[in-house]
C-alpha cells in the first residue's frame, strides 16, 4: 500500500511538473507569436512612415520650405464656408492635399496669399499635383499652368454659395472643384485645358465626373 501511494504522489509530482513545463512553454509560444504579430505591425508601420516622409519631403523639395503646419484638417474642422475661408486667407505657401474615396491623393499649391473670397487668384507658381494615383502613374508628380493659359488659379468660394463646394484649383479654364467631405460634389474637370503634360483622368480616374472626397488637408510651408 505504501508503494502504491509512493508511486502515486511521485507520478502526481511528475504530473504536475510537466503542467508548469507545459504552461512555460505555452506561454513562451504566445510571447514568440506576440513578438511576431509586433514585428510585422511594425515593419507595416514603418512602410507607411517611410512612404508618408518620402511624399513629405518632396512636398518640401517642390517649394524649398522644410515646416510644415496643418491649417485646416477637415477631419477636426468645421467645414463651413466661412471657417474655412479663416483658415486659408492671407496666408501664403500653401498646399490643399485631397483625399477621395479611392485612395488617391491629390491637390493644388498657391505660393501668394489668398485675398479674398470670390477673387479669381494668379499666381504663376501655382501648380497641382499627385502623391498617391494608385499605381497609374508615378508619384508624386506635379504639373505647372499651360503657358497659353491665364495664370489664374484658385478660386475662394463665397459663403453664399449653396452648393457646399469650398473652392477652386486651377480655375477657369481647367480647374479641381473642392466640396465638402459631407457630398459628392467635388470634380475634376478638363484638367489638361490647364495644365502642360497631364491627361484629364490622371488625379483620380474622372473627368466632369462628381465624387467625393474623405479628407481636405491644408498645409501651410515655411
Amino acid at each position: 500500500m505504501e508503494v502504491k501511494m509512493k508511486d502515486y504522489y511521485l507520478l502526481k509530482k511528475e504530473v504536475e511538473e510537466l503542467k508548469k513545463k507545459l504552461s512555460i512553454k505555452f506561454e513562451e509560444t504566445n510571447q514568440e507569436e506576440q513578438q511576431l504579430v509586433e514585428i510585422e505591425e511594425t515593419n507595416e508601420k514603418s512602410l507607411y512612415e517611410k512612404k508618408m516622409i518620402l511624399l513629405m519631403n518632396e512636398m518640401r523639395e517642390w517649394t524649398g520650405r522644410i515646416k510644415m503646419n496643418i491649417i485646416f484638417d477637415s477631419d477636426i474642422d468645421d467645414q463651413n464656408v466661412v471657417c474655412f475661408q479663416r483658415s486659408l486667407m492671407n496666408k501664403p505657401s500653401l498646399y490643399i492635399i485631397l483625399f477621395d474615396e479611392k485612395g488617391n491623393i491629390f491637390g493644388g499649391y498657391n505660393r501668394k496669399s489668398i485675398s479674398r473670397p470670390g477673387k479669381r487668384m494668379e499666381d504663376k507658381s501655382h501648380f497641382i499635383f499627385s502623391l498617391e494615383s494608385n499605381e497609374r502613374i508615378d508619384s508624386p508628380i506635379r504639373w505647372f499652368g499651360r503657358d497659353d493659359k491665364p495664370s489664374t488659379c484658385f478660386f475662394l468660394n463665397r459663403e453664399t454659395n449653396q452648393i457646399g463646394r469650398l473652392c477652386e484649383i486651377g480655375f477657369p479654364d481647367g480647374f479641381i472643384s473642392v466640396a465638402k467631405t459631407t457630398i459628392s460634389q467635388s470634380g475634376c474637370v478638363n484638367i489638361s485645358n490647364k495644365y502642360k503634360g497631364i491627361d484629364n483622368d490622371d488625379l483620380n480616374n474622372t473627368n466632369n465626373e462628381v465624387f467625393k472626397l474623405i479628407r481636405i488637408l491644408v498645409v501651410q510651408m515655411e
